[in-house]
């Protein structure tokens, strides 16, 4: 399949459940509709879930994907079988199904999910920044999490306020995870991540490389310093919320030593061990954080400020040389001057041999140090973040130019739409009054019996509004020629009563077409128009990425190599990337981000 439906083809298809579906519980589900009696869909950049109604008091909802995602049944397969696995309250059960719904007459995958029910992180956080407490035994739960998580060998791989659900029961919370499309299991090992998680989560130098059990430590130690900080100084809400963040933006992880939150918390005596080991954290590699029980611990921000000043001198020109970087310059000339001296004995062979095979062995160690350099690691992610925002930015132009071509179709079409009406109108004119003739009456018809009433009424056909020309050709054991009288007897009905079938739309259904054609293109207009402000949203934050691109000091692979032989220096850290912007004052306008979902569950557009 080249292309993806989009979230109006996927909200068309969905009028008809049992059409669209091919699971039998779907099948009969009743989607949650709009002022249209339209499906109502949650849409994301590479999803839209549509929430379900599948029996009375039993909701489910049903993700259908804009795009493909590489290896996307195996990954979900892996996540789904390792959840089945597992009894924990945090943790939505779903089933992948890889030809779960029908658009044009083509099978695309779903998600069929369990309908979660609570507040997202920074909605319930906000709400309760009057109530300490409740935001320390918010706090103390997410902790909770965190270590079962890591004991279960789990990683969710993009947890940030959107992804997380709280609910409130009685003075419990109770938490629930939500969005597993980065989710690591087990069963996953040794592949990479399909993305590297929310900007104002993740670690700045996490790249797809980074998938393990260990994914989680700094996006879980984010969002715990935050909930402790909002508990203890709730007035740095309004200094630090956007509205997709939990106080911390990517900027404060980019430069901590300039960031204006780190340093407010370092102000604050509760939470200043958790704000410097969050700080030195972004100054270890990923796979290097400690789990969040550890980092509570205290005392633990001295060994990892150890650790922060020994990788920042190892990536600093002026400081002393370690490892590789001390030992590639004598290496090279030592393989060198040997080469030299074997073939100068005439053994060019084993020189060639030598050089080779010692060049090999340093380009791949080179190429391995290399990538894991901070800048290196940072270039990465933000690349993928900007081929990210690309895709996305494909996603909804190609949304948008669906819901043109709709509404032109709609002005287009408004003849077909009446003749269509006009015979709704007929057909249900027609129906009632077949109503009233009961099947009983065909025994009046020359040759047929009373056992052709009983096999009518077997297939579930009372009346003669029932035996349409389908109904009749499902019935088995009925001779052609009943068949044919039983046709004959509907359609004498149909004659008897033509007069009383309109032959046009009444004044009253003329001007409910017309409002129906109206409001509709007033549908469309508005959800174009939403489609815009994402587009825009999404380009503001694309350039962002751009900017702290060409901000970044340049470090090639030459340059690297230059480096170990001592002929070049590395960037100095000094040099990039930006540092962030200062605290908006109180009631200022916040710095342009994508806005979050203005839905309720907005989870589900997560793509979700």
């Amino acid at each position: 399949m080249s292309s993806y439906p989009t979230p109006s083809d996927y909200q068309a298809a969905l009028q008809a459940p049992g059409a669209a579906f091919a699971d039998p519980e779907l099948k009969q589900a009743t989607p949650r509709t709009n002022a249209l009696g339209l499906p109502q869909p949650i849409t994301g950049a590479f999803a839209a879930v549509f929430p379900l109604t599948t029996a009375p008091g039993v909701q489910h909802a049903a993700k259908c994907f804009v795009t493909e995602v590489p290896e996307q049944q195996v990954r979900y397969e892996a996540v789904s079988d390792a959840l089945d696995g597992l009894d924990h309250e945090a943790l939505v059960p779903f089933a992948y199904q890889p030809h779960g719904v029908r658009v044009h007459g083509e099978a695309y995958p779903l998600l069929k999910m369990q309908w979660a029910t609570g507040t997202t992180l920074n909605r319930f956080v906000a709400s309760h920044l009057d109530q300490p407490a409740v935001l320390d035994r918010l706090a103390a739960a997410w902790a909770e999490l965190m270590n079962d998580l890591e004991a279960m060998d789990l990683a969710h791989g993009d947890l940030q306020h959107g992804n997380v659900l709280v609910e409130a029961e009685g003075d419990a919370l109770r938490l629930r995870l939500v969005d597993y499309d980065t989710m690591y299991v087990p069963a996953l090992q040794g592949r990479s991540s399909l993305e590297v998680g929310h900007r104002n989560y993740q670690h700045p130098d996490r790249t797809e490389a980074d998938f393990g059990p260990s994914l989680d430590r700094f996006a879980g130690g984010v969002i715990y310093t935050a909930l402790r900080a909002c508990a203890v100084r709730p007035e740095l809400w309004e200094r630090f919320d956007t509205g997709e963040n939990l106080l911390f933006r990517d900027a404060d992880f980019y430069a901590p030593d300039a960031s204006p939150l780190f340093e407010a918390l370092a102000n604050t005596e509760a939470v200043r061990s958790l704000a410097e080991a969050l700080r030195t954290a972004c100054y270890l590699e990923p796979a290097d954080l400690p789990p969040l029980p550890v980092v509570r611990e205290e005392g633990v921000s001295v060994s990892l400020g150890d650790a922060r000043r020994e990788r920042s001198a190892s990536e600093a020109d002026s400081a002393p040389r370690t490892g590789v970087a001390r030992m590639a310059l004598p290496v090279t000339a030592s393989v060198a001057a040997s080469g030299a001296a074997l073939a100068a004995v005439g053994l060019v062979g084993a020189a060639a041999a030598l050089v080779l095979g010692a060049g090999g062995a340093g380009a791949a160690l080179v190429a391995a140090r290399y990538r894991r350099l901070s800048g290196v690691r940072r270039r990465r992610r933000l690349e993928q973040e900007a081929a990210r925002f690309d895709a996305a930015l494909h996603e909804l132009e190609r949304e948008a130019e669906s819901l043109r071509e709709k509404r032109a179709e709609l002005r287009s079409s408004k003849e077909d739409r009446r003749e269509q009406w006009l015979q709704d109108v007929q057909h249900e004119a027609l129906h009632d009054c077949l109503k009233h003739h009961f099947i009983g009456e065909v025994r009046e018809v020359d040759g047929l019996t009373h056992k052709h009433v009983v096999r009518l009424k077997s297939a579930g056909i009372r009346t003669a509004a029932e035996l349409t020309p389908e109904a009749l050709r499902d019935i088995r054991r009925l001779s052609d020629r009943a068949r044919v009288r039983l046709t004959l007897w509907r359609h004498a009905l149909e004659t008897h009563y033509a007069e009383e079938v309109p032959d046009a739309l009444s004044p009253a259904q003329e001007r409910r077409l017309r409002r129906y054609v109206q409001h509709r293109i007033e549908d469309l207009d508005e959800q174009l128009a939403r489609v815009r402000e994402k587009m825009e949203a999404q380009q503001t934050e694309r350039r962002r990425i751009t900017d702290r691109l060409d901000d970044l000091p340049a470090l090639t692979v030459g340059r690297y190599l230059r480096y170990l032989l001592r002929l070049q220096a590395l960037p100095d850290r000094a040099e990039g990337p930006p540092v962030p912007s200062a605290p908006r004052a109180a009631n200022a306008a916040p710095s342009p981000v994508p806005p979050p979902l203005d839905e309720e569950a907005s989870w589900w557009g997560r793509g979700a």
